[in-house]
């Protein structure tokens, strides 16, 4: 499954240094097209694989219940980092998104119009300026006209004066007399002339993009790299001990994993911001049993309890967690459950002691902190149930991207824009549609397990 996933973003890469090479090509562009082949077939075995492996719930458990390879150690928790890790690929998908648009804004019926002919990149001159509109952006200001310029190039000789229509974007209002240069084709003047900077006039004829696109494209560049250095470093993901030993009061609790549910996690709220009550949020959990009553793990909403629960059934171990002076009882502090194989599950668990809720065991004496050796389980554990919805939007995604370089909305800016509005928005919608999906999948949860109780 790695490997698929090393495919697909590799089909991504490409899709974007295709843009970045050549610009603007005629419709359909084949390199892009491959380049969405590759990512999408990548895709379409990772999602196999992914729906094979959590559709047998019995042969899961007794591959995950293997011991792992000699000399082999993972001690962090990497489920803590999947926001992050989220994140960083909705970031890295704007990359190519903004190349795409800068490059289906650019290949207009004037541009073809053009290209299909002998073009030429020569200096013009405004004669008359017809219309001219100020339009302003968040950071700067220009100006949109509509002139009508004259070239030389005409005529058998090539020194004829031609009359070209045409759309320049200035800092300040253009007056009559004053050059730029522009791309025209001298043997079919109807079809005007597109004026500006040389680079940008190269990248249309199959160009790398020009100076002022390069530099957009690098400011997202820079934020995807931020957002990989964070999420990707080495030691992003949580410690298996951390926030469970300190100066507090460690508890410990010997435990047996009784059952699957859902709970509410109350985070502590931060010192410097304490008068701010926190919010309780909606996550997957596991039922621990004791000789003095149970508790409950709280897990990352990102993993299912119920092929969890299913492996690792009647196994016993260790629960640890550090209370801390005031704490109410509705709060939830880290929590770390050693089995006694070595193999560990990180979480938290609600701090009061309700009726019914065991209260461990201080931990006292210079006692060294547990090392696990790794944790439980694999943790990508797919729930068809859970991503239905941001499957179709993802699908939804990539179809319109897929129309775009098909060269479909070529000539109609409404379809252009609402397929670029849909490979933009469906990302981000996907990822909201499984959050609120899953929110509804462990209200389901939390329901069963009180019925049963």
């Amino acid at each position: 499954m790695a490997a698929a996933a090393a495919v697909a973003w590799a089909g991504v890469a490409a899709f974007l240094v295709c843009l970045v090479v050549r610009k603007v090509a005629p419709y359909p562009r084949w390199d892009l097209l491959a380049c969405l082949a590759v990512s999408a077939g990548a895709v379409l075995v990772w999602w196999l694989r992914a729906r094979r492996g959590s559709a047998d719930t019995e042969r899961a458990a007794s591959t995950w219940g293997r011991s792992a390879p000699v000399g082999r150690r993972r001690t962090r928790w990497w489920p803590t980092s999947r926001p992050q890790l989220v994140l960083l690929a909705l970031v890295a998908l704007t990359l190519p998104l903004v190349m795409l648009f800068l490059s289906t804004k650019a290949s207009t019926p004037q541009l073809a119009a053009i290209t299909a002919h002998s073009r030429r990149i020569a200096e013009v001159t405004i004669t008359q300026v017809h219309h001219s509109v100020r339009k302003t952006g968040k950071s700067s200001s220009h100006y949109e006209s509509e002139v009508t310029a004259t070239a030389l190039g005409g005529g058998r000789s090539g020194k004829e004066v031609l009359r070209l229509e045409g759309t320049v974007k200035t800092p300040e209002p253009p007056h009559p007399g004053d050059r730029s240069p522009g791309l025209y084709a001298p043997d079919d003047p109807a079809a005007g002339v597109i004026m500006d900077s040389r680079a940008e006039l190269s990248s249309l004829l199959g160009g790398p993009p020009g100076p002022q696109e390069l530099a957009v494209l690098g400011v997202c560049g820079l934020f995807t790299l931020a957002g990989a250095a964070g999420a990707l470093r080495t030691r992003a993901a949580a410690r298996a001990t951390a926030g469970v030993f300190g100066a507090g009061e460690t508890r410990m609790l010997r435990v047996r994993i009784a059952g699957v549910g859902a709970g509410e996690r109350l985070w502590r709220p931060i010192a410097l911001d304490a008068a701010r009550r926190p919010t309780p949020l909606l996550t997957p959990s596991l039922r621990l049993a004791s000789p003095s009553g149970g508790r409950d793990l709280l897990l990352e909403r990102c993993l299912d309890p119920v092929p969890l629960a299913a492996a690792l059934k009647d196994s016993q171990g260790r629960l640890y967690w550090m209370p801390r002076v005031g704490d109410r009882p509705e709060w939830s502090a880290p929590a770390l459950l050693v089995l006694d194989d070595g193999r560990y599950i990180r979480g938290a668990t609600p701090l009061g002691t309700p009726l019914g809720a065991a209260p461990g065991e201080p931990v006292t004496g210079p006692r060294a902190a547990p090392e696990p050796s790794r944790p439980a389980l694999p943790y990508a554990v797919w729930q068809p149930q859970v991503h239905t919805p941001g499957v179709i939007c993802f699908g939804a995604a990539f179809l319109a991207v897929v129309l775009l370089v098909s060269g479909i909305g070529y000539g109609s800016g409404g379809l252009r824009t609402a397929c670029l509005l849909v490979a933009a928005a469906g990302p981000l919608v996907g990822v909201l549609a499984i959050g609120r999906r899953r929110t509804r999948y462990l209200r389901q949860l939390m329901q069963e397990t009180r019925q049963r109780e």
